[in-house]
């Protein structure tokens, strides 16, 4: 009788919890947004010049964008432990369709996801045998799946939004030194720099090849190891061509459209260009690695403001890495890599027109 009063109780004890769970769990706040402009403090180009750019917070971990809530998720980390979301090297960062932000983390050997409308973290990399030894590259489908380079592997792998390994992307052997990666879905192409080949190689939405943009050397469309890559809003393809020192925009067939940029230290020039973004009026924002520097040039390429100097405040970066933009919230996410942040900046509309500064 004691051991059918003591299951009894067990029952009841089990029952309460998943009531109390259920309550509490519907209880999670909702995903608010990042803070608008009312909210920033700090402008770029300093006053009295128009403001341009404002700040908007940084990113160190999943809790400067929610907090771990719900009975089951606080049940869940007291048994198996608070997840670690910190950075150890921010790399690349692209968008999920579904809401929230990836970064890869060499470092870490992970791409983390900050699934911010389900207010979920995500490591990535450790479900797959071996892990990402190199992740330097990632976009996401449309579908949810999420694409990673790793340059160490020489391949692109494919995951689950909920972190499970789907396999390789491509053929093994298609790759050499994979590393920026971007998916155009009005096309259903997926484009990765392939930096030692000199190229970029293009793939379908199912990762089976179809052409290879660009050959080694210093002519129009030709590359010097590009490493970055982004799409404009014609759908033409944006590339840092690193050590030509330059961007290179072309179009889908690889057809050379434009480029700009010289080696050099001044603003607007580039002594090691990085991460790549359009913005939604064709800015093109670039990263400049060594002066701790984000640049903005015209869909023409002329120079026209500069974001940053070295340093850990906001707006100050230490080897910046990559970058992506929201077209939809003006945000732009900076990879601050070794001040293991993410810096996050809204752009501003405010005449007269960017241009003309």
């Amino acid at each position: 009788m004691k051991r059918i009063h003591h299951l009894s109780s067990l029952v009841v004890l089990a029952l309460a919890l998943l009531a109390l769970g259920l309550i509490l769990g519907c209880a999670v706040r909702p995903w608010q947004g990042f803070p608008g402009p009312s909210a920033q403090q700090r402008f770029w180009p300093p006053s009295p010049e128009p403001a341009r750019l404002g700040y908007v917070m940084q990113i160190r971990s999943h809790e400067d964008l929610f907090q771990s809530d719900g009975f089951w998720r606080t049940l869940g980390e007291l048994v198996v432990g608070k997840p670690d979301s910190t950075f150890v090297r921010p790399f690349a960062l692209a968008l999920h369709p579904d809401g929230g932000l990836l970064v890869t983390d060499p470092g870490r050997q992970c791409v983390h996801f900050y699934h911010w409308t389900r207010r979920l973290y995500v490591k990535i990399g450790p479900q797959r045998e071996g892990g990402l030894p190199s992740p330097v590259g990632v976009a996401a489908l449309s579908d949810g799946r999420i694409l990673i380079s790793d340059s160490r592997l020489g391949s692109v792998e494919t995951f689950s939004e909920t972190g499970r390994y789907l396999g390789a992307f491509c053929a093994a052997g298609t790759l050499q030194r994979p590393a920026g990666i971007v998916v155009s879905e009005a096309r259903g192409e997926v484009y990765v720099a392939d930096v030692l080949a000199h190229c970029v190689r293009v793939f379908d939405l199912h990762g089976a090849a179809l052409r290879k943009l660009g050959a080694h050397g210093g002519a129009p469309g030709q590359f010097n190891y590009p490493t970055n890559l982004a799409l404009d809003g014609q759908g033409r393809l944006v590339v840092t061509d690193s050590l030509n020192f330059r961007i290179q925009t072309l179009r889908p067939d690889g057809a050379f459209v434009s480029s700009f940029g010289e080696l050099g230290d001044s603003p607007g020039k580039f002594s090691k260009p990085k991460g790549v973004a359009v913005d939604d009026e064709g800015h093109i924002i670039v990263i400049e690695g060594l002066f701790d520097a984000v640049q903005f040039f015209n869909p023409d390429g002329r120079f026209l403001l500069t974001l940053g100097v070295s340093g850990q405040g906001p707006g100050e970066f230490w080897l910046p890495a990559g970058l992506c933009y929201d077209r939809k919230e003006r945000l732009l996410f900076v990879a601050d890599s070794y001040n293991k942040r993410i810096q996050v900046f809204r752009l501003l509309a405010a005449p007269p027109p960017l241009e003309s500064h």
